[in-house]
């Protein structure tokens, strides 16, 4: 039976890499073009290559991962994997968390004096943000190896042979605070640029239909839709993180299960979260769709050429 998990899981986390390289890749290619049909680096275009860049790195390494627990029912961790995986994941963090407080800024309707002034010049910082992104995952990084990789290998090691106790591995972590301020600190902002911009699409649409005539208003409808999006950030963001979390920690259940539970959800965030931007990205959905027609196109011409030839 647990041979059969395994597989629909495998397969399940195949899909969801495809998908994942697919959705990335169009978002790369469309913020390129943009990029440079402008002649300049638009900040949002650029973000949203980084994050798509940074995403297929961490898709490939789950897939990995996946495929070795797969082959193996076993994780190796090595120095130099791990010190990947860490930095490459503190990335994604982060940017995602630039691109909400960007939606946040751009969207919401607070009036604060740093808010507006933020407002203005969001543009011009998220350049530096995503530098300072990548210079705080470098740093964080090489601190953590510095300071706390020799012990956390042996405990690691431990506890994947069942030598030591989960309760006393997750003692033994999570009371690092260098680890906790890597991880928590992109959760905290994301989270309160999430509820910042839901509360503020909550309370424009109910002014708007406070002053609705009966009709149904496709403004009040596109906050709602802005707002649903916003909220599956929430939720895939959150639960990627909780996952990556318990990987860490490995509470008190079976490790198989762990993991059985750990990929599809790891799994689905690069892949979901850049499939949910497309969907709510009017020009990333228009290029979208041109690129599958004329890949539909390609194949039935490919396919008439077969046939033509066969006869």
């Amino acid at each position: 039976m647990i041979n059969l998990v395994l597989i629909i899981q495998l397969i399940f986390g195949i899909v969801q890499f495809f998908v994942g390289i697919m959705a990335n890749g169009i978002i790369i290619l469309v913020s390129s073009l943009e990029c440079i049909k402008q002649k300049r680096a638009i900040a949002y275009d650029f973000l949203l290559t980084s994050l798509g860049i940074f995403r297929i790195f961490l898709q490939g390494l789950i897939i990995s991962c996946h495929m070795i627990f797969f082959f193996t029912l076993e994780l190796y961790v090595s120095h130099e994997a791990f010190l990947v995986f860490f930095f490459i994941n503190e990335v994604n963090l982060w940017l995602a968390t630039n691109l909400c407080v960007f939606y946040c800024v751009k969207i919401a309707n607070i009036v604060n004096p740093f808010f507006l002034w933020l407002k203005r010049r969001i543009s011009r910082l998220m350049p530096w943000l995503i530098l300072g992104s990548l210079l705080f995952s470098i740093a964080i990084s090489i601190a953590y190896n510095l300071l706390y990789w020799s012990g956390a290998k042996e405990e690691l090691r431990k506890f994947l042979i069942g030598n030591i106790s989960s309760q006393a591995f997750f003692q033994y972590l999570f009371p690092i605070p260098l680890l906790i301020v890597g991880l928590a600190t992109p959760l905290y902002m994301f989270n309160a640029a999430s509820f910042l911009l839901i509360y503020s699409l909550c309370r424009h649409i109910r002014q708007m239909r406070s002053r609705a005539t009966g009709f149904r208003d496709p403004r009040t409808e596109a906050h709602i839709r802005a707002m649903k999006l916003v909220f599956s950030f929430l939720i895939l963001y959150t639960s990627y993180y909780f996952v990556i979390l318990i990987s860490f920690s490995s509470i008190s259940i079976k490790k198989d299960i762990l993991m059985l539970f750990c990929f599809p959800v790891a799994g689905l965030y690069p892949s979901g979260h850049s499939v949910i931007l497309i969907l709510g990205n009017s020009k990333l959905k228009h290029y979208t769709k041109k690129f599958l027609l004329s890949a539909k196109y390609c194949l039935r011409r490919g396919s008439a050429l077969d046939s033509a030839q066969t006869q």
